[in-house]
C-alpha cells in the first residue's frame, strides 16, 4: 500500500492530494494548510460557496458524520480567508430531513455561531441531472468522512455527492458506482467549480455508517479531485483497488488514471496505513438483490407499503445497535477532539 518515492520507475504524476496529520490542538492550523493550495485558490473568496457536508445519521456517532470540530475549524478558516457568503447544504434521507439532523447532531447552532446559513436542498429546483441548480455556475467545498460502507466498501469524497440527489436515490444502489461517476461528470457539465476536503480526524469501520465502530486517524485530506482522493483514502484504509466497486469501474472506464498522483503534504513518500475492517452485511445484500429483482422490485419501489416497513425496520435496527454500543463507542481516544 505505500507509494514509491520520486526516484522509483512508477510514474507518478503531478500533486493532486494533499495529506496532513493533526490532533485536536492543531486542527485549526492543520486546516489552514490544506486550504493553501494550489487548487483551493482557485476558488475565489467573494463568490457563493456551497459546503456540502455529511449529515447521514441523526445521532452523535464518531466518525459517521462531518464532525462539530472539523467544521468548525473549517468554518473559522474559511472566515480568515475572507469567504463571506457560505452556505453549508444536505439532503434528506427517508425518514430524516437534513433541517432535523442537522439540528439533532449540534450542527444548527455551530452555523448559527459562525452567521452561516444551512439550506436543505430536497424542495429546490432541479436540472436534467437531478441537481440542485443552485449548484450551476458554483463552487462547492465537499467535505466527507473517512468511512466504510455497505454496498460502496468506502464511503468518502465522491460517496458523499450522493447526497446532492433527491431523496429517492436509494433507487440507484444497484447501481451505485455508476451512478457516483455519472453525478462527477453532471457537476463539470454544469461548471460546479469543486475542492473536496475529508475529516479524517476520526474515521468508522465496519458495515454500515451507522452501525460501525470509531477509529482516530489524526489526519486530513484535501484536493480538487475526488476520485484521487478516493484512490489515496482506500490505500490508508487498507483496501485494494479492485476491492472498491467505484475505484475499479472508474479505472476499468478510464475515468480514473492508472498511474498514481504525487501527495503532497506531510506524508510525499509513504502513506499511513490503517487497516479498517469491513464487514458487508447478508441482509443489505438481500435486500438490494430483491430491489434489484423483476419480480420483487415492483413491490420494493420508493415509499411503497413495503418500502416503507424496510424502513422502519431498519431505523428500529439501528436504534438498538446504538442503544447496545452507546457506552463503549462513546469512549476512547477520540473524545480529546470534543
Amino acid at each position: 500500500m505505500h507509494r514509491k518515492s520520486e526516484s522509483s520507475d512508477e510514474t507518478v504524476r503531478e500533486t493532486a492530494v494533499y495529506l496532513y496529520r493533526t490532533s485536536p490542538e492543531t486542527l485549526f492550523r492543520d486546516l489552514g494548510k490544506a486550504l493553501d493550495t494550489p487548487e483551493f485558490h482557485r476558488l475565489h473568496p467573494q463568490d457563493e460557496t456551497f459546503i456540502k457536508i455529511n449529515a447521514n445519521y441523526n445521532r452523535f456517532w464518531p466518525g459517521c458524520n462531518t464532525s462539530l470540530w472539523f467544521l468548525d475549524a473549517l468554518l473559522g478558516n474559511l472566515g480568515e480567508m475572507g469567504f463571506e457568503d457560505l452556505k453549508v447544504i444536505e439532503g434528506d434521507l427517508k425518514l430524516q430531513p437534513a433541517t432535523g439532523t442537522v439540528e439533532a447532531l449540534g450542527i444548527m447552532k455551530l452555523l448559527e455561531r459562525h452567521k452561516v446559513p444551512f439550506i436543505p436542498i430536497e424542495e429546490l429546483p432541479r436540472d436534467e441531472y437531478e441537481l440542485p441548480t443552485i449548484l450551476h455556475d458554483s463552487q462547492l467545498i465537499n467535505t466527507s468522512v473517512l468511512h466504510t460502507h455497505t454496498f460502496a466498501v468506502i464511503s468518502c469524497a465522491t460517496k458523499n455527492l450522493f447526497g446532492l440527489l433527491p431523496v429517492y436515490r436509494e433507487k440507484y444502489h444497484n447501481e451505485l458506482s455508476e451512478k457516483l461517476l455519472e453525478t462527477l461528470e453532471s457537476l463539470r457539465r454544469v461548471n460546479c467549480r469543486m475542492f473536496a476536503i475529508i475529516d479524517g480526524t476520526v474515521g468508522l469501520e465496519g458495515g454500515s455508517m451507522r452501525l460501525g465502530d470509531p477509529k482516530r486517524l489524526d489526519l486530513i485530506l484535501a484536493g480538487d479531485d475526488a476520485l484521487e482522493l478516493d484512490r489515496v483514502a482506500g490505500e490508508i484504509m487498507g483496501f485494494p483497488m479492485d476491492m472498491i466497486p467505484l475505484l475499479r469501474l472508474a479505472l476499468a472506464t478510464g475515468v480514473l488514471n492508472p498511474d498514481p498522483v504525487r501527495v503532497g503534504g506531510d506524508f510525499p513518500d509513504n502513506l499511513p496505513t490503517h487497516s479498517f475492517t469491513y464487514r458487508e452485511s447478508r441482509i443489505a445484500g438481500f435486500d438490494l438483490w430483491l430491489r434489484g429483482n423483476r419480480l420483487t422490485g415492483r413491490f420494493l419501489k420508493y415509499n411503497s407499503p413495503i418500502d416503507r416497513l424496510a424502513q422502519h425496520a431498519r431505523r428500529f435496527y439501528t436504534t438498538y445497535v446504538y442503544n447496545k454500543k452507546k457506552d463503549r463507542t462513546m469512549s476512547g481516544d477520540w473524545t480529546e477532539y470534543r
